[in-house]
C-alpha cells in the first residue's frame, strides 16, 4: 500500500527530516510504502484546492488556518483525530510516554490546533516542531559596521546600528541595508512588532480575560470604534512599520521570501528577521558566520511606542506547529494515521528533529544547544492581536495600501488614512467568512450525534465512549451555532452602528 503526505517547506531541512522517519517507518512496515511531495508554496492554496475538489489528495496534508480562502476546508475535507488522540500513541510503548494519551504527548497538547479548530473541542491536526521569530545576524558584517559582534537588544540600539550603516555606507561606497526585505518577512515583522507595542490597547479590548484576540474580537471591536489605525497606540505602532519600511531596499514588496534570503546570503544586509525554520537553510548555505538572536524589544522608555507597551513581548511562543491534517475520504486512513503516529512518536519525531535542524513537537525528545536557542523563555507579554490579520480581507487591504508610506506625499497619517478608509468594509467580509465556517462546522455534527445516541440505546458496545462522544460532539454544534448567531446579530448591527459612528 502506498500513502503520499504534501507538504509546502521547501527549506534546507524539513524535507531531509521525512525522508529519515519514512526510511524508518518503511523498515518496520515493509508493506507500506510512503511517498514525500514537496509543492511550492507559491501555487500550495490552488494545487491543495483543485485535488481536494478532485478526490486526488494525498492522505496527508499540511494546512494552516492562516491560509487566504480556504477557511471552508477543514470541515469539508480533513476528519477529526480526536479518537486517535484520546488513546495512547502505540509506537511509544516502552519510552516514558508509553500510557499518555497521544494528545498529552505533544509539549503544548496541540493547543494551537484547539484554539482554531474551525469545530470548537474537535483537532483536525497533529504537529512536528516548534518555532520562534528571531534575527539572523551576518556576524562579520555587523563588526564591520559597529566594530562589534554585539547583537542589539532594544529598539533603540536597533536604531542606533542603522545609524552606523548609513555612516558606514557613506563612507566606503557600500550599499548594505539593515535589513534583508522581501512582501513575506516584512509583513510578519510588522505584525510582530504591533502586537508588541500595542500590549495596553490589546489589554484594554480584552474584557473577556482570555489574554489574547481571536479575530472576530478584533473586527468587532473595530465596528464599535473601539480602535481605529489613528488611535494613538496604533499610530505609534505604524511608525514603528515606517521604521522597517525604510530599513529594506525599494521593491521590496514585489519579491517574496527566497529573494530575501538571497539578499542576506549575498551579503548585502546585516539582518534577516525570519523564523527559526530558515535556519537550517542558512546555516548551511551561507559563506559567513551566522548569529541567532532574540528581536530587539521595545522599553517604556521607547521615544516612539514607550507609553503603549506593558513590557517585553514573546517573540515566539511554545505552541507547536507544521499541522498535518487527515484526508477524510482517503481509502488508507488507518494506515495514514498510523504514519502520524509513528512520526510524533518519541523515536518518529526524534529523527525529524535531528535530520531537519528543527525543534521538535514532542515530550521528552531530546534537543540539542544550536536547537535550544530556538525556543522562546516564557519571559514576555504573549497578547495575540491580530489587527493586520483579523482575516483575509483585512491582510489584503493592508498589503494593498502598505505603498502609502512611500513617496513625498507618502507617511504614516496617509497609511492609516487609507487603512481606516477600507477597514469596516473588509471586517464585515470576514466576520461574514467566520460566521459561514461556524455554521458548516455545526451541520454536518447531526448525523454523528444520532449516530452516538442510537449505539447508547442498542447497547452491545462502549456505553462510557459512546455518551462521552455525544456529550462532546453536542458540545462543540452547539458552540458552533452560538458563534454563528452571535456574528449574525453583531452584523445586523453593524450598519446603524456605523451611522452612529459617523454622523456628527
Amino acid at each position: 500500500m502506498t500513502i503520499r503526505v504534501a507538504h509546502w517547506q521547501t527549506e534546507v531541512g524539513p524535507g531531509d527530516g521525512f525522508a529519515a522517519v519514512i526510511r524508518r517507518y518503511e523498515e518496520l512496515n515493509p508493506g507500506v510504502r510512503v511517498v514525500q511531495m514537496i509543492i511550492p508554496p507559491r501555487v500550495y492554496r490552488q494545487w491543495l484546492r483543485s485535488n481536494l475538489a478532485g478526490d486526488k489528495a494525498p492522505e496527508i496534508v499540511e494546512f494552516g488556518v492562516w491560509l487566504e480562502g480556504m477557511t471552508d476546508v477543514p470541515v469539508r475535507y480533513f476528519e477529526s483525530l480526536n479518537h486517535h488522540l484520546a488513546k495512547p500513541n502505540p509506537y511509544n510503548r516502552g519510552t516514558v510516554l508509553a500510557t499518555d494519551p497521544w494528545l498529552k504527548t505533544f509539549e503544548d497538547e496541540l493547543y494551537e490546533q484547539k484554539l482554531n479548530s474551525p469545530e470548537p473541542g474537535q483537532y483536525y491536526a497533529i504537529t512536528l516542531t516548534r518555532s520562534s521569530l528571531r534575527f539572523f545576524c551576518n556576524r562579520d558584517l555587523l563588526r564591520a559596521v559597529t566594530g562589534s559582534e554585539a547583537a542589539p537588544r532594544t529598539l533603540e540600539e536597533l536604531r542606533g546600528v542603522a545609524r552606523q550603516l548609513a555612516e558606514f555606507n557613506r563612507s566606503s561606497g557600500a550599499d548594505a541595508r539593515l535589513l534583508a526585505g522581501s512582501a513575506d518577512n516584512a509583513i510578519a515583522m510588522m505584525n510582530l512588532y504591533i502586537a508588541g507595542s500595542t500590549t495596553r490597547l490589546s489589554r484594554d479590548l480584552d474584557r473577556e480575560g482570555l489574554l489574547a484576540l481571536y479575530p472576530r474580537q478584533v473586527s468587532w471591536r473595530y465596528l464599535t470604534g473601539e480602535w481605529s489605525f489613528r488611535h494613538p497606540a496604533m499610530r505609534a505602532a505604524l511608525e514603528l512599520v515606517a521604521e522597517i519600511h525604510a530599513q529594506m531596499k525599494p521593491g521590496y514588496q514585489q519579491v517574496g521570501r527566497d529573494e530575501a534570503m538571497r539578499e542576506f546570503m549575498r551579503g548585502a544586509a546585516v539582518f534577516f528577521f525570519a523564523g527559526t525554520w530558515e535556519a537550517t537553510s542558512l546555516r548551511r548555505l551561507a559563506g559567513f558566520p551566522i548569529d541567532v538572536f532574540r528581536c530587539p524589544q521595545a522599553t517604556a522608555d521607547d521615544p516612539v511606542v514607550g507609553p503603549h507597551v506593558l513590557g517585553p513581548f514573546a517573540d515566539g511562543n511554545n505552541m507547536t506547529g507544521f499541522g498535518l491534517y487527515l484526508n477524510k475520504r482517503s481509502s488508507a486512513k488507518t494506515v495514514a494515521v498510523d504514519f502520524m503516529q509513528f512520526l510524533t512518536s518519541r523515536e518518529g519525531n526524534e529523527l525529524f528533529a535531528r535530520h531537519s535542524g528543527w525543534a521538535p513537537s514532542v515530550r521528552e525528545v531530546p534537543i540539542t544547544d544550536d536547537i535550544r536557542a530556538f525556543l522562546t523563555p516564557e519571559d514576555g507579554y504573549s497578547y495575540v492581536a491580530p489587527y493586520l490579520s483579523a482575516g483575509g480581507n483585512a491582510r489584503a487591504l493592508f498589503r494593498r495600501n502598505l505603498h502609502l508610506l512611500a513617496g513625498p506625499a507618502g507617511g504614516v497619517d496617509r497609511l492609516a488614512a487609507g487603512l481606516d478608509a477600507g477597514m469596516r468594509e473588509a471586517a464585515m467580509a470576514d466576520l461574514e467568512a467566520e460566521r459561514k465556517v461556524a455554521w458548516l462546522s455545526a451541520l454536518p455534527l447531526d448525523a454523528r450525534i444520532a449516530a452516538a445516541g442510537a449505539c447508547l440505546r442498542l447497547g452491545g458496545g462502549d456505553a462510557a465512549g459512546d455518551a462521552a462522544t455525544r456529550s462532546r460532539l453536542e458540545a462543540a454544534q452547539n458552540q458552533s451555532e452560538a458563534r454563528a448567531l452571535l456574528i449574525a446579530a453583531q452584523l445586523r448591527m453593524a450598519t446603524p452602528l456605523e451611522r452612529a459612528l459617523t454622523e456628527p
